[in-house]
C-alpha cells in the first residue's frame, strides 16, 4: 500500500511505470490476466478521455433543488482544474477536473464537489496511463456535500474560501471509507470489483516501453483535495490544494508490471488549482445545469490544450 502528501515519498505505480527496469523485485504481484487477453482487452480503455470525439453524453441530471432564496452572490457553478506536481526521477504531474456547486449565505456555504475526469501521469514517449470509459463514468457518480462556515467573510471580495475535503475512494468496501486501511495483494478481503470487469479493485490501462502490448494495473485507491483561496472575483478564483493519495496494487495483467508497481516517487509542494464559473456557454444542453460531462467536454477551451489530448 501506498499513501502521499506533499514532501512525502510513495510507491506510486501508475506515475512510476517508466522507470520499472530499475526499481526492486516485485515477483509477487499477482499476474491476473490470462492469455486470452493479448491483443489487448476490450476493456483496456485506451481511447479513454478523448472527449473532443463528438457531443458529450449527458445524463438527465437537473440542477440541485437547493433554496437559493436570499443567496450570496459566489452562488453558482464552478468548473474547477487541479494540477498536482511530482517527481520519480523526471518530473510529472496529475491533473483533475472537479464540479463545484456552491450555495452562499453570508460566511455559511454550501458545497457540493464532484470529482469529473482525472487526468494520469504521463512520461512522453515512455509511458501512458489511462483511465477507462467504465471506471470514468464511477468516478463521475461520486459527489462529496457539507455546509458550514467555508467563507471567512459575508462579503467574498477578499474573504478566504476552502472547500471540505473530497474524498474519493476506488476498488475497495470499507467501513470507514476514510480511514480504514486500503485492502492489498496479501490482505483482499476488502478489495471491490467496482468496474465489474472481473479483476479485483479498479482497472486503469496501461502503454509502456517495459512492456510489449498496453496492459492493465488493478488498483485500490483513495485520494483527497482540499481548496483554498483568496477570492478576487467572483468569477473566477485561483489557490492551493492539500492533497493525500494512498494506493495499493492488488495485481498486474503482465509481469512486465511488476517492478514499477514497487518505485517510490514524491508528491512536491506546490499543489494549484483554478475555479471558473460555469455559465450558460458550456451548458451543452441547455437545461440550466452544468454537469461533469460539459465540464470535461469543455476542458480545452477553460484550462487548455492539456485537455485536448
Amino acid at each position: 500500500m501506498v499513501s502521499a502528501r506533499p514532501g512525502q515519498h510513495v510507491l506510486l505505480a501508475t506515475i512510476a511505470l517508466a522507470l520499472g527496469a530499475c526499481g526492486p523485485s516485485a515477483d509477487g504481484y499477482p499476474t491476473l490476466r490470462g492469455e486470452e487477453c493479448r491483443t489487448p482487452c476490450e476493456d483496456a480503455g485506451l481511447d479513454a478521455g478523448e472527449l473532443d470525439a463528438g457531443p458529450p453524453d449527458i445524463p438527465d441530471e437537473p440542477l440541485e433543488d437547493w433554496d437559493e432564496e436570499g443567496a450570496g452572490p459566489l452562488t453558482g457553478i464552478f468548473a474547477v482544474e487541479v494540477v498536482i506536481p511530482a517527481r520519480a526521477v523526471v518530473d510529472v504531474e496529475t491533473r483533475q477536473l472537479y464540479r463545484l456547486r456552491v450555495l452562499q449565505r453570508g460566511e455559511q456555504v454550501r458545497m457540493r464537489v464532484s470529482p469529473c475526469r482525472f487526468s494520469l501521469p504521463a512520461v512522453p514517449s515512455v509511458a501512458t496511463l489511462t483511465i477507462p470509459p467504465r471506471l470514468e463514468a464511477i468516478l463521475r457518480s461520486i459527489s462529496i456535500e457539507d455546509e458550514g462556515p467555508f467563507l471567512t467573510a459575508a462579503d467574498p471580495i477578499g474573504a478566504t474560501v476552502t472547500t471540505p475535503r473530497a474524498t474519493v475512494l476506488l476498488g475497495a468496501a470499507l467501513a470507514d471509507p476514510a480511514r480504514d486501511p486500503l485492502p492489498t495483494r496479501d490482505a483482499p478481503a476488502t478489495a471491490l470489483d467496482q468496474d465489474e470487469d472481473g479483476q479485483p479493485g479498479v482497472t486503469v490501462a496501461a502503454e509502456t516501453v517495459l512492456c510489449r502490448q498496453p496492459e492493465e494495473l488493478y488498483l485500490a485507491l483513495r485520494a483527497s483535495v482540499v481548496m483554498r483561496a483568496e477570492i478576487e472575483a467572483l468569477d473566477r478564483f485561483e489557490g492551493t490544494v492539500e492533497p493525500t493519495l494512498e494506493q495499493s496494487v492488488l495485481g498486474v495483467s503482465d509481469r512486465c508490471l511488476n517492478a514499477a508497481a514497487t518505485l517510490e516517487i514524491e508528491i512536491l509542494d506546490g499543489s494549484r488549482f483554478t475555479a471558473l464559473r460555469a455559465g450558460d456557454a458550456i451548458d451543452y444542453d441547455e437545461n440550466g445545469n452544468v454537469s461533469c460531462p460539459e465540464i470535461a467536454y469543455f476542458a480545452p477551451t477553460l484550462f487548455g490544450d492539456y485537455w485536448a489530448r
